[in-house]
C-alpha cells in the first residue's frame, strides 16, 4: 500500500515539475481574433475563420459583399 502511495505522490511530484519547467504554448487558432500584419482580415461566415481579404473569395449578395477561405465555403454559401 505504501508503494502504490509512493509511486502517486512521485508521478505528482514529476507532473508539477514538469509543468513548471516546459510550460505549454498555447498554439494560435484562427477562430481567435485576427492576428494583422498590416492588411485586413476577413471573417468567413461558413467556418468563422479570419484570413487575409487579399486570399478571399467573395460572393455579392444585392449590396453586401461577403467573403469565404474557400471554394468549399463559398459552395456551402451558395446552396443555402
Amino acid at each position: 500500500m505504501r508503494l502504490i502511495i509512493y509511486l502517486i505522490l512521485i508521478f505528482l511530484l514529476y507532473r508539477i515539475a514538469k509543468a513548471f519547467l516546459f510550460p505549454k504554448k498555447n498554439p494560435i487558432h484562427q477562430k481567435k481574433e485576427p492576428i494583422l500584419h498590416g492588411e485586413e482580415a476577413v471573417l468567413d461566415p461558413i467556418c468563422q475563420s479570419y484570413f487575409p481579404k487579399a486570399e478571399a473569395l467573395s460572393v455579392r449578395n444585392g449590396n453586401e459583399l461577403t467573403y469565404f477561405c474557400s471554394e468549399e465555403c463559398r459552395e456551402k454559401f451558395l446552396k443555402k
